[in-house]
């Protein structure tokens, strides 16, 4: 483009002088006054340009060469990363120190580089400590440092170094996920609402698992009320709230075995309407069973309730109709059981009974929907594998 530019330059300062009939020119300056052609002065210019252009030539040569040098220096780079990651993979103490006498050939002491690459290979707390004071690396320290207070337990260091993390790095989504985890399993219920909503802020959680975590939350702040109105169908807000207001047990129970049934919430109902008359008392259970009649909660609380009022056919034949429809547990087998002693005094067929509960999987109560594990109590996180939420009636 220049060169071009140049020649119509020069053909128009002759173009211009030939028209004019004007073929010498006078030049002054600097005391001096030299009288010339002007097709010298056109050569003159087309030979100081050429000259321009060869010199440059040599400029041209050495940044393409630095360019190629740094490209081929990263492809090395990279190489040495990848056999880096397959050493590490390996698990090879060979391979492993080949490859760190190689890696002062390709990164700066100092650097960000070699200070990752001494974590990869040697993942302590004293190599993440390291990286924890340095600004290009605060996160990768914070991150294995995490690791390690997880796998301990210890979670208040867990916190302390997500809180360290939510300030310089809030766009990490994964810092305030694990920021709630760390709040949750030390119980600092206040503080995790208020991670919980920079989350909903953050999109990180949907509506349903907001009002999950909100309303679980609440009912461990003793805030039954409000987690009622979140999670009405859940079996511990639903009971914990029923405890709280008396006069709302038999609405509440009602509302809940539409969906969940359970054994507790069928006891807190029989508490609630204990100074009715026996025939009322007998309407509003059948009324309550009647909303979800085919449960297993259902068939049990029936097979109670003919047990308490000594109907010992019907309750084996609500027995019959569960064991027709459900797996044997330990707690049906123990009520059949019953039945066979009390009602029909068989001695012999209550004792097989007896030992098939012994040897049955006892489903009731309150379990880990995750890792099975059972509790006696409800609580918001799982003793054994700690997942929130987890813990449901069974």
């Amino acid at each position: 483009m220049i060169k071009f530019i140049s020649i119509l330059v020069s053909l128009f300062v002759v173009g211009y002088f030939i028209a004019h009939d004007t073929w010498m020119v006078t030049i002054t300056g600097f005391g001096y006054e030299v009288t010339t052609s002007v097709l010298v002065l056109v050569l003159a210019v087309l030979l100081i340009f050429y000259l321009w252009h060869l010199v440059k030539k040599p400029f041209y040569w050495l940044s393409g060469y630095r360019a190629w040098y740094a490209q081929r220096r990263q492809s090395q780079k990279e190489a040495y990363l990848v056999q880096a990651l397959k050493t590490i993979l390996d698990q090879s103490g060979k391979s492993t120190a080949q490859i760190l006498k190689q890696k002062g050939s390709f990164f700066d002491k100092r650097s960000d580089e070699n200070y990752i690459l001494e974590a990869l290979f040697d993942p302590t707390p004293h190599v993440f400590e390291q990286l924890l004071h340095r600004e290009g690396t605060e996160l990768a320290g914070i991150k294995g440092l995490l690791a390690y207070a997880r796998e301990e337990g210890d979670w208040e260091a867990a916190s302390r170094l997500l809180y360290r993390a939510a300030e310089k790095y809030a766009s990490e989504t994964w810092v305030q996920q694990a920021l709630w985890e760390a709040q949750i399993m030390q119980a600092d219920w206040t503080e995790s609402l208020k991670t919980l909503e920079l989350l909903k802020k953050q999109g990180l959680v949907d509506k349903a698992e907001y009002n999950l975590r909100r309303a679980l939350v609440l009912l461990k702040l003793g805030q039954a009320k409000e987690a009622y109105k979140l999670l009405p169908d859940h079996p511990a807000v639903a009971l914990a709230y029923a405890k709280t207001e008396p006069s709302k047990v038999k609405s509440v129970v009602t509302a809940l075995w539409k969906t969940a049934p359970c054994g507790e919430a069928f006891e807190l109902f029989r508490q609630a309407i204990a100074e009715e008359k026996p025939t009322k008392q007998a309407k509003l259970i059948d009324r309550l069973i009647q909303t979800n009649p085919n449960h297993r909660v259902s068939l049990i609380a029936q097979v109670q309730v003919a047990i308490d009022n000594e109907l010992w056919g019907v309750a084996k034949d609500h027995l019959t109709t569960y064991l027709n429809t459900y797996p044997l547990t330990a707690s049906v087998a123990r009520l059949m059981a019953e039945v066979e002693r009390k009602g029909w005094h068989h001695e012999e067929e209550a004792k097989v009974w007896d030992d098939k509960a012994a040897h049955a999987t006892d489903d009731s109560g309150w379990g880990c929907a995750i890792c099975g594990h059972k509790t006696a109590e409800w609580d918001a996180v799982c003793p054994s594998c700690n997942a929130f939420g987890s813990i449901q009636y069974k």
